[in-house]
């Protein structure tokens, strides 16, 4: 047998150690190799900035046709900032103009002079809100005046209004009734009625949205007026009629309108127009009424006439109306806008610069200050305001707003 020495034993086992190591380093970089390719998958993606800092505002209620002072909630994350501005010059005063996170956004509208409601948009960001502010309301009664005769009758009075503006009706003299329904809410007719008068000539009113009908009543035996020649047959020589009222005014949108016939019974009697834009076939025995209607009118004022029982009636329509002109353009100056008070409180005064026309409101933010004069106004003005002692030691602020501006109130603590 073939001797072996130590240097070549420790050679053979070298050479068998080293597949074992080789093998180790291998799946030593297997292992790296599995775990940087899981690192480099594993990506965290950062959130969408703009999905983040949506703003959503609230839409506020119909602000009402004197106009006046509102807020909207803005609501965002309160990392998120926000600009405000709006479509239409008659609202203004966005209070701040920009913000961060959620928060009241105040604004001011002016009065709306127009004939219709109106709608403007508050911008934040991308979100878009809609203003929207009622009409004025505006009333007229038709016929402005009208005549009844002694022995009495029954007469109307047309109502014209907005669809939203409610009226009550009154009568001025207790010998002048209204009768039927005495309130109501858009156009609407105010019947009354009339007894005998054994007296001189009067007249009285019947009153209803701030505007006023005459109603006169002939004195005591005053001749019914002759006969007018006109379309329609004779009235029967025994018969005697008498109509009520002898005339109604009618604003240009036209309406209808009502004509009492006194007379006889078995007494005939018909009625008819002179107009083509006044409308009426009515006819009847004995008494009665006789309606008629009025086209809408698109020139200029006219008038027309009705013949009934051989009696004329007149009609007198306005003029169609121009558009209103348009709403000011009103801009705001109020001083000081920091008022500082010491600790014993005291009033100070706002002043408050603007065009003539333009109306403004002032409301207190905090329970301590109290707007005691000036909380409304038109044109240039002055806001007076209280604030009584502080019996804190804290220095303490608060703020008013006045015409859609912010004034900061500071008070030293006590």
């Amino acid at each position: 047998m073939k001797s072996t020495s130590p240097s070549d034993s420790g050679t053979r086992v070298r050479s068998r150690a080293m597949p074992a190591a080789l093998l180790i380093v291998m799946a030593a970089a297997l292992v790296a190799g599995c775990q940087t390719s899981s690192t480099a998958t594993d990506v965290t993606t950062a959130p969408d900035a703009a999905a983040k800092c949506q703003v959503t505002v609230a839409t506020p209620p119909a602000i009402e046709a004197t106009g006046g002072t509102a807020t909207v909630a803005v609501t965002t994350q309160p990392e998120c900032s926000w600009n405000a501005s709006t479509t239409v010059n008659w609202i203004s005063g966005l209070s701040p103009g920009s913000g961060q996170g959620a928060r009241d956004l105040e604004f001011r509208v002016s009065a709306n002079d127009g004939s219709a409601v109106r709608e403007g948009e508050i911008i934040v960001n991308d979100s878009r809100v809609r203003v929207s502010q009622k009409a004025p309301c505006r009333y007229s009664l038709s016929p402005a005046a009208q005549n009844v005769s002694a022995i009495g009758g029954t007469g109307a009075v047309a109502i014209t209004a907005g669809s939203d503006c409610s009226w009550t009706a009154t009568s001025d003299s207790g010998w002048l009734n209204v009768t039927g329904s005495t309130s109501g809410r858009g156009n609407g007719t105010v019947s009354f009625s009339v007894p005998a008068n054994s007296g001189p000539e009067r007249t009285g009113t019947v009153n209803a949205g701030g505007q006023r009908a005459a109603v006169t009543q002939a004195a005591a035996g005053a001749p019914a007026p002759a006969p007018s020649p006109g379309p329609g047959p004779a009235p029967n020589p025994s018969c005697t009629y008498t109509i009520s009222p002898a005339s109604q005014d009618f604003a240009a949108l036209g309406g209808s309108g009502s004509i009492s016939v006194a007379t006889q019974s078995g007494c005939q009697w018909s009625a008819s127009s002179s107009a083509s834009w006044i409308s009426t076939s009515a006819s009847g025995t004995g008494n009665g009424s006789a309606g008629f209607s009025v086209a809408v009118n698109l020139g200029g004022a006219r008038n027309g006439t009705i013949t009934v029982a051989g009696r004329t009636f007149t009609v007198n329509q306005a003029a169609v109306l121009p558009p209103p002109p348009p709403a000011p353009t009103c801009t705001y100056k109020v001083s000081p806008t920091d008022v500082k008070v010491g600790k014993d409180g005291g009033s100070k005064s706002i002043k408050v610069d603007t065009s003539t026309g333009c109306n403004w409101t002032a409301s207190s933010n905090a329970s301590w200050i109290t707007v005691t004069s000036g909380a409304s106004g038109s044109g240039d003005g002055n806001v007076t305001i209280s604030i009584p002692k502080n019996t804190d030691k804290n220095k303490r602020t608060g703020s008013v707003t006045v015409a859609g501006q912010g004034v900061t109130v500071e008070q030293d603590g006590a």
